[in-house]
């Protein structure tokens, strides 16, 4: 209904045809054959396919999406053309309205994407998100960004400074991201730029400790409260690196291998010896065992060793002193 009302409003045709009402006999025929005329015409345009100027606008705003810029605009100029300016006018700002939401979704929706949102910038797009939400999202990126920026610079100038006054722990305190202006009041030997509060994790070997300055002097939390630490103790602003033991991995002995072991057993005879009189069993078998097991130590040990001390390993004796003395 509302949108044969406004194709009747663009084209001035009423969708219905209006009763006939005339003041006298010649008033009424001359309605009468305009009526009679109408019917011919719409009978003719039946039969080749014409359509009314009513009904091509009846069909074409069918197909137009209302809710784009684009739809609006061509409701525009259908308007302007019949000649309803106050219509024409009211769907222009419509259009504008339109044309600025869109563009602001889209500058939005980049924003996002630049911030390394880009959920929340293809929600802009599907229209999931409401834009001030989207807008207060990005405000916050930018301002923690622009924090960032500024942290990381002064935080590289004082590092500068501390390397420069050979202060390694204004230095690592500065790794373990410790507050800027603690150590700005001690660098500069201004105690005013100190926080009252300002603590951070630092690392004595293993031991993660909680450190702040007061005063100017580095502490630890302790169970009877801060202490002071002492300047022979080192100290590292970054977690140590943990080490992940290897574990043993059991390999296959290959006839290749077998060959090798045995040529060294026949040039190192005290220890095939050994195994004979302390292990017990026949000559074959303990050889078999002694070389197994040597190959396990000498493919897990780290750092390599060599074939003969892998086996006086297995074998549980010491390797011969060196009788020039070479490590």
């Amino acid at each position: 209904m509302a949108r044969q009302d406004l194709v009747g409003l663009l084209t001035g045709v009423q969708s219905r045809q209006q009763p006939i009402s005339a003041r006298n006999p010649q008033d009424w025929r001359m309605q009468f054959g305009q009526r009679q005329s109408e019917k011919m015409n719409q009978r003719l345009r039946g039969l080749t396919g014409r359509m009314s100027t009513q009904e091509a606008l009846g069909a074409g705003l069918s197909q137009l999406d209302l809710s784009t810029p684009e739809g609006l605009k061509t409701v525009a100029k259908l308007q302007q053309s019949t000649g309803d300016l106050t219509g024409a006018a009211r769907t222009a700002a419509a259009v504008r309205e339109l044309t600025r939401e869109s563009d602001t979704r889209n500058m939005l929706a980049e924003s996002l994407d630049k911030l390394g949102r880009p959920q929340e910038a293809e929600q802009v797009r599907n229209k999931t998100l409401d834009l001030q939400l989207a807008q207060r999202i990005v405000l916050d990126e930018q301002k923690l960004a622009k924090e960032k920026a500024i942290d990381d610079q002064q935080r590289s100038a004082l590092m500068r400074l501390a390397v420069s006054q050979n202060n390694p722990r204004a230095v690592e305190w500065l790794k373990s991201n410790g507050d800027v202006s603690t150590i700005a009041s001690v660098l500069l030997k201004d105690p005013t730029l100190a926080k009252a509060e300002a603590f951070t994790t630092m690392y004595e070997g293993d031991e993660a400790l909680r450190v702040g300055i007061i005063n100017g002097v580095l502490h630890k939390a302790t169970d009877k409260g801060w202490e002071v630490i002492p300047d022979d103790v080192k100290l590292s602003g970054t977690a140590p690196a943990k080490v992940t033991p290897r574990k043993p991995t059991s390999v296959a002995v290959t006839k290749e291998d077998r060959r090798v072991y045995s040529a060294v057993l026949e040039e190192n005879g005290d220890i095939e010896a050994t195994i004979s009189s302390t292990w017990g069993g026949t000559d074959a078998d303990l050889k078999t065992i002694l070389i197994d097991k040597a190959h396990q130590i000498w493919k897990n040990a780290d750092p390599q060793i060599t074939r003969e001390a892998a086996l006086r390993k297995a074998a549980e004796l010491e390797e011969p002193s060196d009788p020039f003395g070479n490590a």
